[in-house]
């Protein structure tokens, strides 16, 4: 017996004789009435397989459903990549040809890429048995947020739903994921980013400082938590390298010597040599010291050290001892 001359459905059926009888079971009465006779035939003439035989099928068909979970998940290219490195150019792309077939064909395919907050908006309203249906068949995690996220009254119904949930006619999955589909599609179309704090930050950095004033203050009136939200994203830790070394120094007086320890332990190499740059070399050594022997900080921590001094930065270009240069502005310092 020759591995490379078997065809897919004796394949299939080497892998059912060696999963044994009652997982063999379990997997054919979910198959249709045409595959469940094919591969029983092929089941009933296969004898004495060897070992060897046996072995590179199960490699084959465990590196099959490995890619074609990267396909699902990670796209297509990195799917490529994975099959190039496993089985080279030629046969990865003879494979990749026959997954992209069958990952078209799954059930709810496109949702399992798409977000599951979106998701739940699109779903929540549905019929429990609707929901139940559409949760088995995406990825887990999007499954569990959905689920963790309904009213606590669906909740349990939802998953008892699940529990119980058989065999479902094709005709119906292809019609609640065609009519899904359809509503996703109209919704991306009409929700395309266009705005956003980002986008404003992106904006008002790019200002003269008398717009930017004007514009914050507004904000301040009519909309506190959103105008703090702005100014907190206007100036962030790693821009420090666009200041000038004076502006630095005058930074560094204000900073307590712990929390620049902190920000610098989540900053880039060009910042914290910006940093040191503007440091005697005895100050420069001890924080470098301190850096060292400080041990695992959280990411809030540092975060938040980094913020402190953010907010230092803009108290001191607000009174005119620092300047942040600006679209609109002179970056030039006389």
């Amino acid at each position: 017996m020759n591995k490379s001359k078997l065809t897919g459905a004796e394949k299939a059926a080497i892998i059912l004789i060696t999963l044994g009888a009652d997982l063999s079971a379990r997997v054919l009465k979910h198959l249709p009435e045409h595959d469940i006779e094919v591969l029983t035939r092929q089941i009933s003439m296969l004898e004495n397989i060897p070992r060897d035989i046996q072995s590179l099928v199960l490699i084959e068909f465990f590196k099959l459903t490995e890619a074609r979970n990267y396909l699902i998940r990670g796209g297509s290219k990195y799917a490529r990549e994975v099959l190039e490195k496993a089985f080279g150019q030629q046969r990865a792309e003879e494979i990749f040809e026959k997954m992209l077939a069958e990952v078209q064909s799954i059930p709810f395919n496109n949702l399992r890429r798409t977000d599951a907050k979106q998701l739940l908006n699109f779903i929540r309203d549905e019929h429990p048995q609707t929901i139940a249906l559409i949760l088995t068949h995406l990825v887990p995690e999007q499954a569990a947020f959905i689920l963790s996220s309904l009213p606590p009254e669906k909740q349990s119904d939802i998953a008892r739903r699940i529990a119980i949930m058989d065999r479902v006619p094709p005709e119906v999955i292809k019609e609640v994921e065609g009519i899904l589909e359809r509503k996703l599609s109209v919704v991306v179309q009409q929700e395309q980013v266009v705005g956003g704090v980002k986008a404003l930050v992106n904006i008002l950095n790019r200002v003269d400082r008398s717009t930017e004033k004007t514009i914050l203050e507004e904000l301040e009136v009519s909309d506190p938590d959103l105008a703090d939200d702005v100014r907190k994203r206007m100036f962030v830790f790693e821009d420090i390298v666009k200041l000038h070394d004076t502006a630095i120094q005058r930074v560094l007086r204000e900073v307590d010597t712990k929390d620049l320890a902190r920000a610098m332990r989540g900053a880039n190499e060009e910042v914290n040599e910006r940093i040191f740059k503007n440091m005697s070399r005895r100050a420069a050594d001890m924080l470098r010291e301190e850096i060292q022997f400080m041990g695992p900080v959280r990411l809030r921590d540092v975060e938040e050290a980094q913020q402190r001094i953010v907010q230092i930065i803009r108290r001191l270009d607000e009174t005119g001892e620092i300047i942040i240069a600006r679209g609109g502005e002179d970056a030039i310092i006389i």
